[in-house]
């Protein structure tokens, strides 16, 4: 099913409802910490667009259906990459068209930083992912230029 998505940083009007997806990983997080990191997003966006980022996709009627985190970093096989330790896609009808969303938007990202790699985390539910969060387990996507 073709949807059109809106993806991008995520939004104020966002926060909650992408706290959802967070919550259904049941990462060790409350709504007053997911908040706090989201509002910490947004003053950051205001210094240093590179620093990293919430991404949401959201469908046409304003559900979130994905969320990520994204940082740039360095790895000591891959060089220069995109870190990518959150990566959640809650839908019943769309599952390629929303990961295909938000792959495209953080490979954007990527690209714009110079990044050779995009390493995509495996979900631990026990642990919150810190940036550069070691060692790195997950998926290596190599970024076309």
């Amino acid at each position: 099913m073709a949807m059109a998505y809106r993806t991008g940083p995520i939004l104020r009007h966002q926060v909650d409802k992408a706290f959802r997806l967070i919550e259904i990983v049941d990462y060790p997080i409350n709504l007053a910490q997911w908040r706090s990191i989201c509002e910490r997003d947004f003053n950051r966006r205001y210094v240093a667009s590179s620093q990293g980022s919430i991404v949401t996709v959201e469908n046409s009627i304003g559900y979130v259906q994905g969320i990520c985190i994204a940082y740039p970093g360095t790895d000591p096989n891959y060089g220069h990459i995109l870190d990518v330790p959150v990566f959640i896609v809650a839908t019943v009808s769309d599952t390629a068209g929303v990961s295909n969303a938000l792959l495209g938007h953080l490979k954007t990202v990527a690209r714009a930083d110079h990044c050779s790699y995009m390493i995509v985390a495996n979900i631990d539910p026990n642990v919150w992912p810190a940036k550069g969060s070691d060692p790195r387990r997950g998926i290596v996507i190599p970024i076309a230029v």
